[in-house]
């Protein structure tokens, strides 16, 4: 029989995570190797602990566990028909079940296929158990994403823009519809997954799944591999793509346009193209959020006595005016007049910048040194 992970940790199959966790501390502490040297039999018997709390105590390996219960898939760990792990799915073909057994499923890889969506641990390795690699469903995969990096000015990222760039990009192949094989030619079982589709890692008591590498989760390869993409099923195509830039996006911002990525395989999905847009620096600008910043200079004797100065906005040019007594870094606020997204607006801050010259004439020196003298 398999391991009864319940049994080994002494707790109910409705055990909470507590109850499991102090179940493990305790005969963790019994059983630790550094309290039993030289005890083979508590050095098995803590190692199958530390197994029964790694798959008990995360609930997606748990609830798989449960499953494999409940059907009964604890025949054996190693014989004719051993599935992963330490499973055995021989029983499901030996007469003991039936397809009417399974409420309409054709075996109980389907079952968990159903259940778990094609990429559970316990679904692949049923299919290899029961020795129908052959006819395994292909795997369908998800595309990867495309990533790219998109440049824009300041001013095209306050209004929006439309932009349109050119991908060297996979496609499935229009000669062999992404089979790989040169129409007519046939296919193979694959021979480095024996058909099954997917390659297995044993991982502790599971064995994790991933599509073949060599026929990509489709379990054959071509009798004569496709003359166009040499049997890779997909070919480097160019293309132009639009891609409307939101008025108000921020330097790093993401867009996604689904479906542009790389194809899928075996009916699987598309992948998408995501682009990080790149904001240009301006020369006078600076965003933060909503808000606009910007700078202004002003001589020693215009911040006295205050002035009007021209200041850009983002839509046009004011006078601003700048208060009697004006200090260097003084930051005034023109309310409205930052960047409008979803109908708020934000704001612009103008910080007053007091130049002080280098050098001054002996008349100007003269008159310096009279203020000071009233100050």
């Amino acid at each position: 029989m398999s391991k009864d992970y319940y049994n080994i940790l002494g707790i109910a199959e409705n055990a909470s995570k507590a109850d499991i966790k102090k179940a493990f501390r305790s005969l963790a502490k019994k059983y630790h190797p550094d309290r039993n040297q030289g005890d083979k039999t508590a050095e098995a018997k803590f190692k199958d602990i530390s197994e029964a709390y790694d798959v008990l105590n995360d609930d997606k390996k748990r609830q798989q566990y449960d499953m494999m219960r409940k059907y009964g898939a604890f025949a054996g760990t190693g014989g004719p028909g051993g599935g992963a792990g330490g499973f055995d799915f021989s029983n499901f073909s030996n007469g003991s079940f039936s397809a009417e057994d399974l409420g309409g499923f054709g075996s109980f890889a389907d079952i968990f296929s159903s259940i778990f969506g094609g990429n559970d641990i316990f679904g692949r390795a049923a299919r290899a158990g029961t020795g129908r690699g052959s006819r395994v469903r292909p795997t369908a995969t998800r595309g990867n994403d495309l990533s790219l990096t998109l440049s824009i000015s300041f001013e095209e990222s306050i209004s929006g823009t439309k932009k349109t760039i050119a991908l060297n990009k996979p496609e499935t192949c229009r000669v062999c519809s992404g089979t790989g094989a040169e129409p007519g030619s046939g296919q193979q079982t694959c021979p480095q997954c024996g058909g099954r589709g997917t390659i297995s890692t044993a991982q502790g008591a599971f064995s994790v799944s991933r599509p073949c590498p060599r026929c990509f989760g489709r379990g054959v390869t071509p009798g004569q591999s496709c003359r166009v993409c040499n049997g890779t099923g997909q070919t480097k195509v160019k293309k132009k793509i639009a891609v409307k830039i939101p008025a108000g996006v921020e330097d790093g911002g993401k867009i996604r346009l689904r479906g542009i990525g790389n194809p899928g395989r075996n009916g699987g999905q598309n992948g998408d193209l995501i682009i990080t847009v790149a904001v240009k620096k301006h020369q006078q600008f600076e965003r933060k959020g909503q808000n606009i910043y910007t700078s202004v200079e002003v001589s020693y004797p215009q911040a006295v006595l205050g002035c009007k100065v021209p200041v850009k906005t983002l839509t046009k040019t004011i006078n601003l005016t700048i208060p009697p007594g004006t200090g260097h870094g003084t930051k005034l606020r023109l309310k409205g007049m930052g960047l409008a997204i979803n109908g708020t607006k934000g704001d612009q801050y103008v910080e007053v910048n007091i130049t002080v010259p280098k050098k001054v004439s002996s008349k100007q020196k003269k008159i310096l040194e009279e203020l000071q003298k009233e100050m």
